[in-house]
């Protein structure tokens, strides 16, 4: 068999209790991880339009739109749940980078609400999706264009594995639903800071909802969709992927556990978050505010994708210089970190100018402060608190549930849906799931 027919022997092929304890205990993390923020993402400005477009178009009433109080057609309601839990950029994050979570949980979620799956049915479908999805990712980083938003390149295949899982295709149904996702792949690093970036991960969603629609209904595609010589890796990668990681150790190993995933503290792109750290505990340390202070360097390995001046609350999650600013300000940063109404207030503008940006290969990121009074003081941070190399305990992941999802729902309904959650492969349907989820709109 070729790669794509691997691919598809192995996702129809997986059965939930062939998964091992520890991988269905960090599904059911990052699944709770995942449905607080497409809960608070539900009521961020974005998704205002997208609730009320996905509204406007109508469909079948088969699965629900998070916190919006209507059903519409699962790839429908598959997108508007992909761009409410990726919208903050709060979602938990693969190595290398990839958004495994607003790619596959929403299009899993959808179809299992539609055809009545199981709870075990809806973790089996997200671990298949994420593992796709983030073995693609590696085999095909390094030879990723820089314009391309990973998301849009491997999301519609992860969620079309995680699609046909919970539709239970068998392997040709599988290989025909990868080879119609693979036509739908894309998206453009020149849309992050606005608001179509969390557009990539929902129309991953929502492609790979309806590869598996379709597969199911019989429409064909390629049996060979990324190794022909006319596929997905010529087109995307000039054939140059990693065969290797994408179908070495199927079912042996799982990406959930290795190499794991890091949950956010902060609700920024990735490469802000040891920032960020880093100047909290500068300020904790030393009792610093920024009114005492001439200038403060940041030093690390990754550089902004925003500038030091962001256009909007939004762009601010991926300037190091305005995620710099909030957490020294404030001492500490939430979701109402990023509104426009936070990024043009006086003490922000007034600060931003002091910022500066150094470049290290050296992991560890350093804030440096230039007093007034000629000191210099530092904080720094190499593992940020919620790593896999610094994982956050029970507390601390319920902690942002709550808080993700108490931004919308009464505490009462909040507890309720934790308890679901935690006992999801318990569950004999979604539906308990999904009546909290949906809200009253």
């Amino acid at each position: 068999m070729g790669v794509t027919a691997d691919l598809a022997q192995f996702i129809s092929s997986l059965r939930y209790e062939a998964l091992p304890s520890a991988v269905v205990d960090a599904a059911k993390i990052a699944i709770i991880d995942g449905v607080g923020n497409m809960i608070a993402g539900s009521a961020q400005p974005l998704a205002q339009t997208i609730g009320q477009y996905t509204r406007d178009m109508g469909g079948t009433p088969q699965a629900s739109v998070v916190g919006w109080g209507f059903k519409t057609n699962p790839p429908a309601a598959a997108f508007a749940n992909g761009v409410f839990g990726h919208c903050l950029d709060f979602e938990i994050q693969g190595y290398p980078p990839t958004h495994g979570t607003s790619s596959c949980l929403p299009a899993a979620l959808a179809l299992a609400e539609a055809n009545e799956a199981t709870g075990k049915a809806l973790i089996t479908g997200y671990v298949l999706g994420w593992e796709i999805q983030g073995r693609l990712r590696e085999a095909s980083a390094p030879h990723t264009a820089h314009a391309y938003h990973p998301p849009g390149l491997v999301g519609p295949l992860g969620g079309a594995a995680a699609a046909s899982s919970v539709l239970g295709l068998d392997a040709e149904q599988t290989n025909m639903a990868l080879g119609i996702a693979a036509s739908r792949t894309g998206g453009l690093t020149a849309n992050t800071g606005t608001m179509v970036k969390s557009t990539h991960p929902g129309n991953a969603a929502r492609m790979g909802t309806e590869a598996a629609l379709l597969a199911r209904s019989g429409y064909t595609s390629s049996s060979e969709a990324l190794e022909s010589d006319t596929g997905y890796a010529q087109a995307l990668f000039g054939r140059q992927l990693d065969w290797d990681a994408v179908t070495a150790g199927l079912g042996e190993t799982y990406r959930l556990l290795d190499p794991g995933f890091d949950i956010k503290r902060f609700p920024a792109q990735i490469y802000m978050q040891r920032p960020m750290e880093a100047v909290l505990n500068l300020r904790e340390q030393h009792g610093l505010e920024a009114t005492q202070m001439r200038t403060l360097t940041i030093t690390g390995p990754h550089r902004s994708h925003s500038g030091p001046l962001p256009r909007s609350g939004l762009d601010g999650k991926f300037s190091i210089q305005y995620c710099a600013a909030i957490a020294l300000l404030d001492g500490a940063v939430g979701i109402d970190s990023f509104t426009d109404q936070r990024r043009f207030s006086p003490d922000v503008e007034n600060t931003l100018p002091k910022i500066r940006l150094e470049t290290s290969p050296d992991p560890t990121v350093k804030a440096v402060a230039e007093m007034s009074d000629g000191r210099t003081l530092e904080g720094q941070c190499r593992d940020f608190r919620g790593s896999a190399a610094n994982p956050m305990n029970y507390k601390e992941r319920t902690s942002k549930f709550k808080a993700c999802a108490g931004r919308v729902l009464p505490e009462g309904k909040v507890e309720a849906l934790l308890d679901i959650l935690e006992t999801l492969e318990e569950q004999p349907g979604v539906v308990p799931l999904v009546d909290v989820l949906r809200g009253e709109g």
